[in-house]
Parts: C-alpha cells; structure tokens; sequence
C-alpha cells in the first residue's frame, strides 16, 4: 500500500498540470477583485486582477486551482482627487488598496495588508489605471502577507481533514465519485498529512467508480451485441467496452466478451475483426493513468459547477 501511496505522489506532482512547481503541490490563490458596488471601470478591474495573479505567482501562490475557495483579493478606497492645471487638464488620485487573502465560501479573512498608490490620467478611469499599473508584485510587503494567508490555509485542512474525508465516504455512499474525487483531489501536497490520508481515500472511492461504470459499459455493450450480432453491433459494443477501466471488475468479462464477438464475426465474414480496447504496458503505467484520470475526474466536475461564489458579496 505504501508503495502505491508514494507511486500516486510522484505521478500527482508530474501531471499534464506541471509547471516549474506543481500546482496539485502548492497553495494555490485565486484573484478576486472585491467591488460591491460595481464602480470600478471593466479595464481597471482587468489590471487589477492581472496585478493579483502577478503578485501570487511572484510569491509562489499562482496558478490553476481546483477550487474557487481560497482567494488573494484586492479592494479599491478613492481617498481623494485633485485636478492638475494643464494644459491638458489631468487627474491625480490617491488610492488606499487593501489586499486579502481568505476563504472566500466562509468569508473568512487569514490575511491583509495596505498599499498607498497614486495616479495621474486625462480623467477618472485613467488615473485610476494609472495608479494600478504602480503596484509592485516584488514588494516586499506582499511576502509577510502571502506567507502568513498560506499557513492559515495549510491550518484550514489540517483542521477539517476529517471532515473532508467524511463528506467524500458520504457521497461515496450516494455512487456520487465524481464529487466524492474532486473533495478528496482538493488538497494540496503541501498539507502533507491531509494530503496522504486523503490520497489514501481516493484509491477505494475511484475502485468504486470505474467498477459501476464497468458494470454499465459491459450491460450496454450486450445488449447492443445481442440487438445487432454483427459489425455494426460489434463497432456499437466496442465503442463501450473501451471505457472499461482494466481495473474495474468488469474487465475480463469485457475480454471474454470481445473474443466472443471476434469468434463470430470471424466465423461469420471470413475476416478479422479487432477491437481498439486499451493497452497497458505495466503496473505503473496502469497505476499513472488511474491518478491522471482521478484528477481530470475532479476537473471536470468543478468546470461543471455553477459559479457558486461570488466574490462581490465578500464583506472583507
């Protein structure tokens, strides 16, 4: 088990995801820009969140994240504007931008910090983007800042890691593994004890799921065998007993199953018939594809989400 733990380790931080750091390994912040009111400018707010992401990528917290929960944020106070005697007549605006870093699904501040910023423009807008374009992603500010917001988050999972794995047997319980996966597949390598003890959960809860849609594929592929025993339902038949995973415990009766078809088409049209069925080389190959297929599960289910967080209700 040991070796299959440290096999899903490896395989997890060199997935397709890979960069120079593992996001799957790292804390990762998404950038949120907190305006309630909606009184930033669309250019403004675009600046601020590329400032976001450049100032979380400087300290190491850039990146895609699985989740939408933990977020590096940035709010805009106007403290006052002066108008520049031209020609032409400019605006010069002193700004307060407060930075957070927090649970944005709890509204849960971990972190926070001032930056004071000026800007000039022929008008408001302008001068707001100017100022914007002033913040520093390698100030030294943001390092206390960014170090302190992931700790607290690393505290976040060391403290409901039960839980965590309690909700994924809970759904695993309502053949919900999609879900159950992407709970689990949430937790960054850098909370190392969540993380092996929630990697060690994800190996049953994906067993559970490529068995059920095993069963599925090879009840479909017969019927579809049965309704139609010849090359369009042999071509019908494969199609679905490809997605069966050689781990599921469907797998040989999909084998058996294959050479049945092969055996009559053969015997039928005088000719070969081959099925495009998934080859694997070796174990550990096997065991590469299960982890990668894991974390494309919990992917695909958080692309599949409605955007449940909104960042504008914050009440940082």
């Amino acid at each position: 088990m040991k070796k299959i733990i440290i096999l899903f380790a490896v395989i997890f931080s060199n997935s397709v995801f890979c960069q120079a750091q593992s996001d799957a390994s790292r804390i990762v912040l998404n950038a949120a820009v907190i305006d309630k009111e909606n009184k930033l400018p669309e250019e403004a707010k675009n600046q601020l969140i590329a400032k976001l992401n450049q100032v979380a990528t400087e300290n190491g917290v850039g990146g895609n994240a699985l989740s939408a929960r933990f977020v590096i944020a940035a709010k805009i106070n106007v403290l006052s504007k002066d108008i520049v005697a031209g020609p032409p007549q400019m605006i010069a605006q002193n700004l307060e931008v407060a930075f957070f870093i927090g649970d944005a699904t709890d509204n849960t501040i971990f972190s926070n910090t001032l930056l004071s910023l000026k800007g000039v423009g022929t008008n408001e807008n302008k001068a707001l983007i100017s100022a914007i374009q002033n913040i520093n992603p390698k100030n030294k500010l943001f390092i206390d800042f960014i170090n302190s917001g992931k700790n607290k988050v690393i505290e976040y999972y060391a403290a409901q890691c039960d839980f965590i794995i309690k909700k994924a047997v809970t759904l695993t319980s309502k053949q919900e593994y999609n879900e159950a996966i992407y709970t689990l597949m949430q937790v960054p390598e850098v909370c190392k004890v969540c993380y092996d003890k929630c990697l060690d959960a994800v190996q049953p809860v994906f067993q559970k799921k490529i068995d059920r849609e095993g069963i599925q594929a090879l009840n479909e592929a017969k019927n579809k065998w049965n309704s139609s025993p010849n090359n369009n339902g042999a071509e019908e038949a494969s199609v679905l007993l490809n997605k069966i995973d050689p781990s599921s415990s469907s797998y040989k009766e999909a084998i058996y199953l294959t050479e049945n078809i092969r055996k009559k088409i053969e015997a039928d049209e005088k000719r070969i018939w081959e099925f495009k069925m998934k080859k694997y080389v070796d174990g550990v190959k096997l065991e590469q594809q299960r982890i990668e297929a894991a974390r494309q599960t919990a992917i695909e289910y958080y692309r599949n989400q409605p955007q449940t967080i909104i960042y504008n209700r914050l009440i940082w």
